[in-house]
């Protein structure tokens, strides 16, 4: 699915601002979709001129003007048509993977390097979605939204055990 789709289905379960929009995808679909907040409003203003949502402007005093978007019924129609395309390849680029691949011109430390930043990195997002997990669900998650955050989990852990396991290959290789 592209940004438009992504956003009229956030759309679809009611009323948002951009900025909640953006807290949805940088915090419950940042795992398996890459969005910037930067595309946000863009795509909103041109689901505007497309008739799929509408837009109410709240005026507020002492506080920059509030703008809900809601999903029209061409918006909904739109939505559930692009719902139920075919699925397409996920696309998969790792800058660590990439690295890792041409690693054999570096030396082990900067290897353990890459590895450990990655960890790292995927502990953190591991930790992010196990934290938010009683959240979503008292916010009503899905069984299928709950598909996602499985997958997201296995993702993680499956990626942690591989990555701790060839750092410990380097390691013992090392000494």
């Amino acid at each position: 699915m592209k940004g438009k789709e992504v956003i009229l289905g956030i759309l679809k379960s009611g009323p948002h601002t951009g900025y909640e929009i953006n807290d949805i995808l940088q915090t419950r679909l940042n795992h398996f979709f890459d969005a910037t907040f930067g595309m946000i409003y863009p795509t909103l203003k041109k689901l505007e001129s497309e008739g799929l949502v509408v837009k109410q402007t709240i005026v507020q005093t002492d506080k920059p003007n509030k703008n809900i978007y809601q999903i029209t019924e061409l918006g909904s129609k739109s939505f559930d048509e692009a719902l139920i395309e075919p699925t397409s390849d996920e696309i998969f680029k790792s800058d660590l993977l990439m690295r890792l691949y041409f690693s054999a011109y570096l030396p082990d430390e900067e290897v353990i390097k890459f590895l450990d930043e990655e960890i790292f990195r995927k502990t953190l997002q591991l930790e992010s979605l196990q934290e938010r997990l009683a959240e979503w669900l008292s916010d009503g998650m899905t069984s299928t939204q709950q598909i996602t955050f499985d997958y997201g989990i296995a993702t993680y852990t499956a990626a942690l055990t591989v990555l701790k396991s060839a750092k410990e290959k380097i390691l013992t290789k090392s000494m």
